[in-house]
């Protein structure tokens, strides 16, 4: 009996192993001058967060543009830094096509694409 308990071990161990690192494996991440951008494209999520020098972040809006995804966010006030934002791409999921961020804020705009 003890020979057959430790390889079902070792297998769930790999098993598990295996499955903790399935989404891990799809988030990447992409900068610009001023900000640092992620996206895991399994499930669409994604972070924008500012990295740039400035201490107010003022008329912020980004869009999230691609192949079948066109969706725009902003911040409702001026925001301090550190500035970060996060939501839900839709149908992102469905496409391994580029997908572009476009942030604007300040009078000023950069983009991050993935390719």
């Amino acid at each position: 009996m003890k020979l057959f308990k430790l390889p079902m071990i070792l297998c769930i161990i790999v098993l598990l192993s295996i499955l903790s690192a399935c989404g891990a494996d799809d988030i990447i991440h992409g900068k610009s001058d001023h900000w640092d951008v992620s996206l895991q494209r399994s499930t669409g999520s994604y972070s924008i967060t500012y990295i740039g020098d400035e201490t107010h972040i003022k008329d912020f809006v980004f869009d999230l543009t691609g192949n079948n995804i066109d969706q725009q966010g902003k911040a409702l006030e001026e925001q301090e830094v550190p500035f970060s934002m996060s939501g839900t791409a839709t149908e992102a999921e469905n496409t391994k096509d580029p997908i572009t961020f476009k942030m604007s804020w300040n009078n000023q705009s950069e983009i991050v694409t993935f390719e």
